[in-house]
């Protein structure tokens, strides 16, 4: 279970216990308030008795008088003042209010922090001219990893055919940001200079210097972000993934096929 998981279940829980103790105050309150009201006035019967000069006996004549209800006498400072219950029941409820806000607080800032550098974010990868010198030609075309973004960068001179290409400005920077991740399971795949192929050690996925797919279960060509050139820097939007090129797609004849023997064996 996640970190932030955790967090909606405690956040949940503190909620709910917070509604039910403010569910039984508000229904003692209720009690007490109808206690009281049951005893706010009385009627009393009183018998007049008939006239003794009556002629003849007859039943006796009942009358009901209402008796005015007693005016209540002012509270004395004694009652007005807050009685030590209520004063607990008070400090614990803001107490407890106060605690479940600063901990909801705390959670959504875990929950969604402000990426300020990183994976998940734009990085600087260097300067352009460096980079091309290190995974171009004059270098052989090894790829450079760049182990904050997560991603191998590349040399590219291929036609762009596919769509991925233009999204991530592949044929205007020359370079592609090709994620380290496997997209059959999700292993780090490192690179093989011997044939200059991306090869999975878990379950034998082969990629293209590129990234396109070259061989194995994988259902397509690796992941990639967006490079940008600006100023004399190169960044690399990490934030962004593009899906890799389906397979079959093959924009380099360079590196169309391996250059030498597989580091992992088919």
């Amino acid at each position: 279970m996640s970190p932030g998981t955790i967090a909606l279940i405690v956040v949940a829980v503190s909620i709910l216990a917070w509604a039910g103790f403010m569910a039984n105050v508000t229904i003692r309150k209720q009690r007490k308030a109808a206690a009281a009201a049951g005893g706010g006035t009385a009627t009393t019967d009183t018998a007049a008795s008939t006239s003794h000069s009556a002629p003849a006996p007859s039943a006796p004549a009942v009358t009901v008088e209402t008796v005015p209800p007693a005016k209540r006498k002012p509270l004395s400072p004694d009652q007005l003042a807050v009685s030590r219950r209520q004063f607990l029941n008070r400090a614990w409820g803001l107490s407890f209010v106060g605690f479940l806000g600063f901990f909801g607080m705390s959670s959504l800032s875990f929950l969604w922090p402000k990426l300020t550098g990183g994976f998940g974010t734009k990085i600087n990868a260097g300067n352009y001219d460096d980079i091309i010198a290190k995974v171009g030609p004059d270098n052989n075309y090894l790829p450079l990893f760049i182990p904050e973004g997560r991603f191998w960068l590349t040399y590219y001179e291929g036609t762009g055919d596919a769509p991925v290409y233009t999204a991530v400005g592949a044929v205007d920077t020359k370079l592609q940001a090709l994620y380290r991740k496997c997209v059959h399971l999700g292993c780090s795949v490192p690179h093989c200079a011997e044939s200059m192929l991306f090869e999975c050690p878990c379950h034998g996925s082969k990629y293209r210097l590129h990234g396109e797919f070259f061989a194995g279960p994988a259902p397509r060509g690796l992941d990639r972000f967006p490079v940008t050139i600006e100023g004399s820097s190169v960044i690399v939007d990490t934030g962004s993934v593009q899906v890799g090129p389906p397979r079959g797609v093959s924009t380099w004849d360079k590196f169309a096929g391996p250059q030498g023997p597989f580091c992992v064996p088919t």
